[in-house]
C-alpha cells in the first residue's frame, strides 16, 4: 500500500529541486518578487520537456535520473551563488507565507484523494482513485523505460506506444525511480506538487498584478470554493434541479480538478507561463526567453492535449498577433523569428507524442477527434418545450455561476477593473490583454467543442482550467483591492459568493480524506500479497490476466483498480474503463473481448477462450481469486496452455506451459 510518509517525502523533493532548477530561470524572466514562487512550476516544465526526450535517447534509469537531476541543479546553485540572489528586494512577505502554508493544508487535502485509507474495516479509497488508476503508466515507465508501451492492453488494435498524454506520469516515474518509492506513492507526492506549484503560481500572478501581497491569500481562498450544487439540492422542491443547472461531470472547480486529474491542472499552469513567456519574448526576444516559452509550451501539449493541444493555441494565436501589430515596425521581423523559433521548437519535442496520438486516431477511424458542438447543459424536458438554442446562454448564465460561484463573477469583475487601470505599467498591461484572450479562449473551448474520443467530454472538462485558474487570479486581484467596511453591499456581496462555494469543498475535502467506503475494502486490504506472488513469477515485460472486474467495488466506477495500483505489470486486458481509451478497437469489438474475459474469470469459459488469452492477447500469467466464480470451474485448470506456478486457498497463478 502507498505510504503517506513516502509520498510526502517524494512531493517535498520534488518541490526542493524543481524550485532550485527553475529559481535561475525564474529571476531572468519574472520581476523579483514573482520569481520564487513561480520557480517551481517553471523548473517543472523545463525539466521535463528536457528529460523526456532525453531519455528516449539514453534510457530511464535511476543513475540515468539522478545525473540529470544534479547535473543542472548544480550550476543552478553556482549561477543563484555568483548572482547573490539572497541579497536584495526580499522575495516575498509574511502574507505570502501564510498563503503559502495555507496552499500547503490545500495540497495535503489533493494528496489524500489519491492514498489509501486504512482502518479495521479494510482499505478505503476516494473516489478519483478512479483516475488515478493510470499509476500504472507510471509503473510502466519507471520498470521499462520511455516511451512506454501500452499497460492496459495487449492484444489487436494495441498501438505500439502509449497514446496518451503522459509527462506529468514521466516527471512520477522518475521521483519514482530517484526516490525508491512506488508508482502510486509518486503519483500522490507529485500530485502534491502540481497543487502546491500551482496554487503558488497563481498567487505570484495576483500579487504582481495587484501590487498586494494580500492577493495571494484570496487565491488560496478562492481554489479552495466548489461548486453550488449541495446547497441547490438542499433546497425543498428541486428534486429536477439537473435538468436546469446542468447534471454533474468533471467540469468541475480547482479542487475538484486537481484532485481528479493533477496533469490537466500542470499543464494548464504550463499554459499559463507560456502566455506570461509570450509576452516576455515580445519585449525582449533573446535566447533564454524563447527557449523557455518552447518548453512550457511542449510540457503543456505533453501533459493534455486539451489544454495545451487546443486551449493553449486558440489562446496564444490572437495574443502573438495582438502583441506583434503593437509592436514597433523595426522589431517586427525579428519577433516573428523569435516566435517561429520557439513555436518549431516546441513542435519538435512533441512531436513523437503527437505522431502516437495522431495514429491512433488514425487507427480508430472515428473521424476527427474533436467536433463542433454547444455543451449540453439542459435537459430534454427543457429544449423539447423551449428549444436546444438555450443551451448557449445556459452555459453562461446558469452553468458557470453554479460551478464557479466564487470565481466567475468576480473574477470577470476583477479582469474589468484591470482592463480599465490606467496607472498599470505597459509590461503589466500586456500581460493583462494577454490574459484576458486566454480566458476567453478557454471558455469557449469548452463551451463550444466537444471530444468525440470517447464517452466524457474530456475536452470540455479539461479546456476550461486555463480560464478557471485566471478568474482565480482576476478574483484575488479584486478582492485585494476592495475597501472591507461594514454594511458595504460590494464586499458582502463578493464574499458571499465565495461562502456558497464552501459547503461542496468541504464535502470533496472530506471524501478525499476520509474515503468512499466500499463493499471489497478487507479484500482490497490483502491485495499486495497476490501481487507480490505474481511479480516473483513473471517478467518485468510480460502480460497478466486477472478478471477485470476484480474488486471493482471498491471504486465508486468500476475499474481493476487492485491491478493498476498494485500489480506493477501490464495487463493483457485490464478492464473496459481502461482499455477503451488507449486502444484503437471499435466498441463492438472492445464489447466482445470483455466479454471474453468475463466469462474466463467466472467459470464460464467457452472452447477457445483461454487458447486466446495465450496466443492472441499474450497473457504470460493468469490470476485466479477465490472471490472468482473461475474458482469453482477453473478453466486454467483443465487447459493444455497453462500450469499452475503457485497457489494457496486465496489464489491460484497459472503460468503459459513452455
Amino acid at each position: 500500500m502507498a505510504s503517506l510518509l513516502n509520498s510526502l517525502i517524494c512531493a517535498a523533493a520534488a518541490l526542493l529541486i524543481y524550485s532550485g532548477l527553475g529559481l535561475p530561470l525564474a529571476l531572468r524572466i519574472a520581476p523579483r518578487p514573482l520569481a520564487l514562487m513561480l520557480a517551481p512550476a517553471l523548473g517543472w516544465a523545463v525539466h521535463s520537456a528536457l528529460a523526456l526526450p532525453l531519455f528516449f535517447l539514453i534510457g530511464l534509469s535511476r543513475p540515468g535520473v539522478a545525473l540529470v537531476i544534479a547535473a543542472p541543479l548544480l550550476a543552478a546553485l553556482v549561477v543563484l551563488a555568483k548572482a547573490r540572489a539572497w541579497r536584495g528586494e526580499p522575495m516575498f512577505g509574511g502574507a505570502t507565507a501564510l498563503a503559502l502554508a495555507g496552499a500547503l493544508l490545500l495540497a495535503f487535502v489533493v494528496m489524500a484523494a489519491a492514498l489509501p485509507k486504512v482502518s479495521s474495516d479494510g482499505v478505503t479509497l476516494a473516489g478519483p482513485i478512479f483516475d488515478h488508476s493510470k499509476i500504472a503508466m507510471i509503473d510502466e515507465m519507471a520498470r521499462l523505460g520511455v516511451p512506454p508501451g501500452n499497460p492496459f492492453f495487449g492484444g489487436e488494435g494495441a498501438p505500439a506506444h502509449l497514446s496518451y498524454y503522459y509527462l506529468w506520469h514521466f516527471s512520477a516515474a522518475e521521483w519514482a525511480l530517484l526516490t525508491g518509492v512506488s508508482g502510486w506513492e509518486a503519483d500522490a507526492g507529485l500530485s502534491f506538487f502540481t497543487a502546491v506549484s500551482s496554487l503558488s503560481a497563481l498567487a505570484a500572478f495576483a500579487v504582481w498584478l495587484s501590487g498586494r501581497a494580500s492577493a495571494s491569500l484570496w487565491v488560496v481562498a478562492l481554489a479552495a470554493t466548489a461548486s453550488l450544487r449541495p446547497l441547490i439540492y438542499a433546497l425543498p422542491g428541486v428534486e429536477r434541479a439537473d435538468e436546469i443547472i446542468g447534471y454533474p461531470s468533471g467540469f468541475g472547480g480547482w479542487l475538484f480538478q486537481t484532485s481528479w486529474a493533477p496533469q490537466h491542472t500542470a499543464s494548464a499552469m504550463a499554459a499559463l507561463l507560456s502566455i506570461y513567456l509570450l509576452v516576455a519574448v515580445c519585449k525582449q526576444p533573446g535566447l533564454l526567453n524563447v527557449l523557455a516559452l518552447a518548453l512550457t509550451m511542449a510540457a503543456s501539449f505533453e501533459s493534455s492535449t486539451w489544454v495545451g493541444g487546443v486551449a493553449l493555441p486558440l489562446a496564444a494565436a490572437p495574443a502573438a498577433l495582438g502583441l506583434l501589430v503593437r509592436a514597433e515596425p523595426q522589431q517586427r521581423f525579428r519577433l516573428v523569428v523569435a516566435l517561429g523559433l520557439a513555436a518549431a521548437l516546441a513542435f519538435l519535442l512533441v512531436a513523437p507524442m503527437l505522431y502516437d496520438q495522431l495514429q491512433m486516431t488514425s487507427l480508430r477511424g472515428d473521424g476527427a477527434p474533436i467536433r463542433f458542438e454547444p455543451v449540453q447543459i439542459l435537459g430534454g424536458n427543457v429544449t423539447d418545450r423551449f428549444g436546444a438554442w438555450l443551451n448557449l446562454p445556459a452555459f453562461w448564465l446558469i452553468y458557470l455561476p453554479v460551478e464557479f460561484p466564487g470565481t466567475y463573477a468576480t473574477g470577470l469583475v476583477g479582469l474589468y477593473f484591470l482592463l480599465k487601470d490606467r496607472a498599470l505599467p505597459r509590461d503589466r498591461r500586456a500581460v493583462i490583454v494577454a490574459f484576458a484572450l486566454t480566458l476567453a479562449a478557454s471558455l469557449l473551448a469548452s463551451w463550444l467543442l466537444v471530444s468525440a474520443l470517447g464517452d466524457n467530454n474530456d475536452l470540455g472538462w479539461r479546456a476550461v482550467l486555463p480560464g478557471l485558474m485566471l478568474l482565480i487570479v482576476f478574483a484575488a486581484v479584486w478582492l485585494s483591492r476592495l475597501s472591507f467596511r461594514p454594511l458595504t453591499a460590494v464586499p458582502a456581496i463578493t464574499v458571499l459568493c465565495l461562502l456558497l462555494g464552501l459547503p461542496d469543498a468541504a464535502q470533496l475535502a472530506r471524501s478525499n480524506i476520509a474515503g468512499t467506503p466500499g463493499a471489497q475494502g478487507k479484500t482490497f486490504a490483502a491485495s499486495p500479497a497476490l501481487w507480490q506472488a505474481v511479480r516473483r513469477v513473471t517478467a518485468t515485460d510480460e502480460r497478466i490476466a486477472n478478471n477485470p472486474n476484480y474488486l471493482e467495488k471498491v471504486t465508486p466506477w468500476g475499474v481493476n483498480i487492485s491491478w493498476a495500483l498494485l500489480a506493477d505489470r501490464r495487463s493483457c486486458y485490464a478492464s473496459p474503463a481502461l482499455v477503451g481509451p488507449f486502444s484503437a478497437l471499435s466498441k463492438a469489438r472492445e464489447a466482445e473481448i470483455g466479454a471474453q474475459f468475463v466469462r474466463v474469470f467466472s467459470g464460464q469459459a467457452l472452447p477457445g477462450d483461454v487458447e486466446a488469452l495465450a496466443t492472441q492477447f499474450n497473457c504470460r500469467t493468469a490470476v485466479v481469486t477465490h472471490d472468482d466464480g473461475a474458482w469453482v470451474r477453473d478453466p486454467f485448470a483443465t487447459s493444455a496452455r497453462y500450469r499452475l506456478a503457485d497457489g494457496n486457498a486465496q489464489w491460484r497463478i497459472y503460468r503459459v506451459a513452455k
